[in-house]
């Protein structure tokens, strides 16, 4: 029986996933904003590098980036969609 030794995905994880240059940060602190939650950019930053685990900020983040893989995932299909039609 083998145990699974690698270490369960992080925040950082899916972070990193987004690319170099994403807008995640920007879109968690406008979405935290526009519910009356106050929050920092170095806050956001913290519980994506694990060391705050500020569930509003944690929520926010998932999110966000559930929404940016759902329309990556739609561009991806449309451009396959668009090519084959030619």
């Amino acid at each position: 029986m083998e145990h699974n030794t690698s270490a369960p995905p992080t925040l950082r994880d899916i972070y990193d996933r987004l690319g170099p240059r994403n807008q995640s940060v920007k879109d968690v602190l406008k979405l935290l904003t526009d519910r009356g939650i106050k929050a920092s950019r170095a806050g956001i930053y913290q519980t994506i590098h694990g060391r705050s685990q500020r569930r509003e900020v944690v929520e926010a983040f998932l999110e966000v980036a559930e929404a940016e893989f759902t329309r990556r995932r739609q561009a991806e299909e449309r451009t396959r969609q668009l090519a084959a039609s030619e």
